[in-house]
This record gives structure tokens, sequence and C-alpha cells, in this order.
């Protein structure tokens, strides 16, 4: 089976799937690496469970908003800036970094799920809705789709 990190990267990588996901991040509120989590938890059709998604949520929201959400703002400051860049890159990688370590520490967060006979597509959407609070939008419905 395909860890989270590795399925992350490819996910991350088809076609139009950074724009959702950066969409559903800055639009609407989202945490890209909690929405790639609940996609590879529902094609690993493990079951979908408030506690287990208060776990992730409860992991992941401090290293969000103390190590990835400053990383970001710094490195959006330098793309939007004459900054050098050399220090662009750099806080680039430690971003990138950052979120591959984060993805580690949610995969074994979710090491004991237990699997569900749910289809596949229902066990996407039931992660989804976990992860998102009940979002309604219809770009969940295509990362479902893609996931």
């Amino acid at each position: 089976m395909q860890g989270l990190a590795d399925y992350a990267g490819r996910l991350y990588a088809e076609p139009g799937m950074q724009e959702l996901l950066l969409g559903l991040q800055d639009e609407a509120g989202q945490d890209v690496l909690l929405l790639l989590a609940a996609c590879w938890l529902g094609r690993q059709q493990r079951a979908a469970d408030r506690a287990l998604w208060h776990r992730l949520q409860d992991c992941q929201w401090p290293w969000q908003q103390q190590v990835i959400q400053p990383l970001r703002q710094v490195r959006r400051t330098l793309a939007d800036s004459d900054g050098p860049r050399e220090l662009y890159e750099q806080v680039k990688a430690c971003e990138l970094a950052a979120e591959w370590h984060q993805l580690a520490v949610l995969e074994r967060l979710c090491a004991d799920a237990p699997r569900t006979a749910a289809p596949l597509r229902e066990c996407v959407l039931a992660h989804l809705a976990y992860c998102c609070n009940g979002l309604e939008d219809g770009r969940l419905q295509q990362l479902a789709a893609a996931a």
C-alpha cells in the first residue's frame, strides 16, 4: 500500500490538482495536507471517524500555525519582492520539508484506522466531510473524483 507522502506527491502532481487544492486553501480556509490525508484514507477504504479527524486536526493545527504558515508567508513575501532568489528557494525548501515531515506524522496517526466495506468514492467523500467540517464546495467533489 502506498504511503501518505507518496500518494500526496502523486495526487498533487496531477493536472489541475495544485490549483484545486490551493484554491480550497486560500479561498475556503482548508488545509492541503489534511485534504490529501482525507483522500489517502478514503483510497485505502479506512473508516471515516470523527475521533480520528479530531486527532488529525489537533496534531496538524499547531504545526500549520507555528511552522508551515510562517514559512509560507515569508516565501510569498520573497516571491512578491525583489529579494534574493536564493533565499526564496531556501525558504520554499524549508516549507516543503515541514510539509513532508507532517505528512509522515499524520500517516502514523492513521495507522490503526479500521477498514470499511464502503464504496471507494463514498469513503473518500466521508473523510473529506470530516476533514472540512461539512463544507459545501463543488471542488471537494472534483477532489474526490481525482482521488
